[in-house]
């Protein structure tokens, strides 16, 4: 599912409202588990959460779609979206499919998303045959491209990704963010503030600075990876998501939704999954 391209324009109210899911972990059939949590039911959860919220105006789904690469994964992914009624951008993360035959799911998958005051550039970082991630210098092409225009126009620039750009310090994830994560971070720095990065993959909410540029990681809307960890461990913590406001003077707010109203009991025997 790597193929990004083309450009979607939103019209929004002055503080345009986003959500960012992550890591949902879809299986090939309904009912499927990771690590004891039936992440139909899980994502099912975080969509209601969602619902419940004031308007909304997009959402960007930060990699890792499916657990095993089904196409019946993301079309019960497109299906459950479709009931919030608002536009969804994806990204593929290292679980999933590394190539897509089925253009239904193109619409999904944009290069650039724009606001009516803020540019939204999704970046793939899947590397095949790598948990962790990388930028291939195309990649970093648009990024470079991006931050050009950001810094031309005065317009603040969120980047998405799925693996993130510096460690957050848990040593068994740490080794799998963006390899070259460092030169994509010295490439934003010229914005500072006006950048933005938001990734998933690590399963946990994180917030970072790197020479200005502040960087966020999210919950799963499955099982949870726990802050600080040497090796792997899950987290009690309930699935969720990320709301962020963007307003037009290029502020943002952002804050972790969970859900409250079901419990998921995670298998804390787990000792990691492929």
């Amino acid at each position: 599912m790597t193929d990004l391209s083309g450009e979607a324009t939103l019209s929004t109210a002055p503080v345009s409202r986003l959500i960012q899911l992550s890591d949902t972990h879809l299986m090939k059939d309904p009912g499927g588990k990771l690590v004891g949590i039936d992440t139909d039911q899980s994502f099912a959860a975080v969509c209601r959460l969602i619902g419940q919220q004031p308007a909304i105006d997009a959402l960007l789904l930060t990699g890792d779609l499916a657990g095993d690469e089904a196409e019946s994964a993301y079309t019960r992914l497109r299906e459950r979206l479709a009931t919030l009624g608002v536009p969804s951008f994806w990204l593929p993360g290292n679980h999933d499919a590394a190539s897509r035959e089925n253009t239904i799911f193109d619409e999904h998958f944009k290069r650039h998303i724009r606001f009516p005051h803020w540019d939204i550039l999704m970046l793939n970082t899947q590397r095949l045959g790598d948990v962790a991630g990388c930028l291939a210098e195309a990649e970093l092409i648009f990024l470079r491209a991006a931050v050009a225009r950001s810094r031309s126009t005065q317009r603040p620039l969120l980047v998405a990704t799925h693996h993130p750009l510096a460690p957050v310090g848990c040593r068994w994830l740490d080794d799998q963010v963006v390899r070259n994560g460092a030169e994509a971070l010295a490439i934003l720095a010229p914005l500072r503030e006006r950048a933005i990065v938001i990734s998933g993959h690590v399963h946990q909410d994180a917030a970072q600075v790197h020479a200005g540029v502040r960087c966020y990681t999210v919950p799963s809307t499955c099982v949870q990876f726990a802050p600080g960890s040497q090796q792997f461990q899950v987290d009690d913590q309930p699935p969720g998501c990320r709301l962020l406001e963007m307003y037009e003077d290029g502020r943002l707010e952002t804050q972790i939704l969970r859900v409250i109203d079901e419990s998921f009991p995670v298998d804390r025997l787990s000792t990691g999954y492929a």
